[in-house]
């Protein structure tokens, strides 16, 4: 626990400053899209976005960890971040989640997939009903369940808890987020299809990949290559 302290700078507390000194500003604070607009609903949306970032692959018995980054935006404004650690492959997600989520409720979530640090999987039910919140799965392609019952059925003896996960989420649907843009495939759980389209859609303001998910996972991948060169 000690290390894992360490490596998330001592404490689950905002860390929004450190940060943006550790990522590349241009890459966070992008050029809109020219098909992206921002109106006065859009403006002042708050949409909070969960991403991983890169993690070391489990060897042997260590497992090792990867970051988990919850954000907050206001519009295409951030103005809060939160950063967890889970166990690669694990089954620690969810309750991570929770905890960088403690106290915020009724905000839209945003979750890149459900696969976090490998096969550790965040479970939208449990998110949805704690946080009394609208959770949407986005992802950037269709995934390949069969394939991935494959996986978990061949490396995890507790396959079918995480198998579960993932069965319970239903068909994808499509989402086309930026004209001229590949889609994106979702699932939405406390909110309509219609209304999940419509926080996808208006949160897309650089690219097709709704905003607070695009910056969760920049500043996942900038904080966790600062740690690892600063840790060795």
């Amino acid at each position: 626990m000690e290390g894992r302290r360490r490596f998330a700078w001592g404490s689950r507390r905002e860390l929004l400053p450190q940060a943006l000194a550790r990522t590349s500003l241009s890459r966070v604070f992008s050029p809109m899209h020219p098909a992206a607009s921002i109106n006065s609903n859009t403006s002042t949306r708050r949409i909070i976005g969960i991403d991983d970032g890169p993690f070391k692959p489990k060897r042997g018995a260590n497992r090792g960890y990867a970051p988990l980054v919850a954000v907050w935006l206001q519009g295409p404004h951030l103005y809060k971040l939160k950063l967890g650690m889970i166990t690669v492959d694990g089954l620690d997600a969810t309750n991570e989640a929770l905890s960088l989520l403690d106290g915020s409720h009724g905000i839209p979530i945003l979750l890149s997939g459900v696969t976090f640090g490998g096969f550790n999987l965040i479970d939208p039910r449990v998110v949805r009903q704690r946080c009394k919140a609208s959770v949407i799965v986005v992802v950037g392609s269709r995934p390949d369940n069969r394939a991935v019952k494959r996986a978990l059925v061949k490396h995890f003896p507790d396959w079918k808890k995480r198998w579960e996960i993932i069965k319970s989420l239903g068909p994808l649907r499509r989402v086309q987020t930026l004209q001229d843009e590949p889609p994106l495939f979702y699932e939405n759980l406390g909110c309509t299809p219609l209304e999940a389209r419509r926080v996808l859609s208006s949160a897309a303001y650089v690219s097709r990949v709704p905003e607070p998910v695009r910056v969760a996972g920049l500043l996942g991948s900038g904080l966790f290559s600062q740690t690892r060169r600063s840790s060795g």
